[in-house]
Formats: structure tokens, C-alpha cells, sequence
């Protein structure tokens, strides 16, 4: 009976969880791909600068921006950055995952209120990409951007998805915070694009 009771408690397997270095490595990864992305950016703006160095007058004459229209934009874009501060605080609360998806959707609408200010404001230009080399630089430049919100938003999709589906915010911690480096840093490109060619010209 004895040994009968000593062989019936088998070695349970240890819990296998996700490892401290397997995060670190994916928050690295994360790190370089924007450090890339900004090396990107950075070369679009000495473009555009090198540009506005050799063409006379800059802005073109045909070329005419809504200024107020734009900062209303950029207010947009950076208050989605806040909503997703929001998100990210409401999730790690206990049984906030609801909470932390509803403002996941508040900043996706104001990204998408966003983007479809940038193609009204597009159609509503008296100038193309083919115009001039200021036209050239300023779609290229503008519309980078926007593809990176557009990448952004599809990225906070797939995050809400996974929010829905976890049963512990641990389970996403790491997405999430590859998600908020990139959409705070597409935020902080926007700023230097508005200040770039609406503020300074």
C-alpha cells in the first residue's frame, strides 16, 4: 500500500510561461525596426529641406495650404496618442479589458478621422505630385505618413482582437507595447511633418 502511494505521485512538468529573454529580445526587435523607420524619415525631410535650399520661391505660387485645417489634424492625431495611454492604463487594471478595448476603438476612429482629412485635403489641392518638385516631396512626404497611420491602425485591429481573446493582459504585454512605440512615434513624425511644412514652410 505504501509503495503504492509513493509511485502514484508522478513529477508534475514545470508551467512553461514566456521568458524574461524571449520579451527582451522582442522589445529589441521592436527598437530597431524604428530606429530604421526614423533614419527613413529623416531621409524624406533632408530631402524636402535640399529642395526648398534650391527652388525658388518655396512654396510655388500655385500652392496654398489650410493651416488651421492641418492643426485640427494634428490635434486629432495627437490626442489618439493619449487615448491609447488610456487603453494601455485601463488594461492592466483588474477586469479592465473592456474598458481598455472601448478606448483601443477611440483611437482607431481618430486615426481613420485622420487619414480621411488627409485624402479630402488631397482633392482639395490645386497641385500634384508631378507639379514641381515641391508637389513631389510634399505627397511623398505626406502620404509615408500616412501610410504609416493606416499600418498603425491595422496594428491596434490586431490588437483589440488579441485584448478579446487573453485571458490575462500579461498575455499582450508585449504586442502592446511594440503597438504604442509605433504609434507614438508615427504622432511624433506628424508633428515634425505639420511644423515642417505648414509652420515653417
Amino acid at each position: 500500500m505504501v509503495a503504492e502511494v509513493v509511485t502514484s505521485q508522478e513529477p508534475q512538468p514545470p508551467v512553461v510561461g514566456v521568458p524574461s529573454s524571449a520579451r527582451a529580445t522582442g522589445q529589441f526587435g521592436v527598437i530597431v525596426f524604428l530606429a530604421s523607420d526614423v533614419m527613413l524619415f529623416a531621409a524624406f525631410f533632408a530631402a524636402y529641406f535640399l529642395l526648398r535650399a534650391s527652388n525658388t520661391p518655396w512654396p510655388p505660387d500655385d500652392v496654398e495650404l489650410d493651416v488651421p485645417r492641418a492643426l485640427a489634424a494634428t490635434l486629432v492625431l495627437v490626442a489618439s496618442s493619449f487615448t491609447f495611454v488610456a487603453a494601455e492604463r485601463a488594461g492592466v487594471r483588474p477586469d479592465g479589458g473592456r474598458l481598455m478595448r472601448r478606448w483601443l476603438l477611440v483611437t482607431m476612429a481618430l486615426g481613420l478621422a485622420f487619414l480621411v482629412n488627409q485624402l479630402l485635403e488631397y482633392a482639395s489641392l490645386d497641385f500634384g505630385a508631378d507639379s514641381h518638385p515641391y508637389g513631389s516631396v510634399y505627397y511623398l512626404l505626406t502620404g509615408l505618413h500616412g501610410l504609416h497611420v493606416t499600418a498603425g491602425i491595422a496594428a491596434i485591429g490586431l490588437l483589440f482582437v488579441r485584448a478579446a481573446r487573453a485571458r490575462e493582459h500579461r498575455d499582450i504585454a508585449t504586442w502592446e507595447g511594440g503597438v504604442s512605440l509605433f504609434w507614438h512615434l508615427v504622432d511624433v513624425v506628424w508633428i515634425l511633418v505639420f511644423t515642417t511644412i505648414w509652420v515653417v514652410q
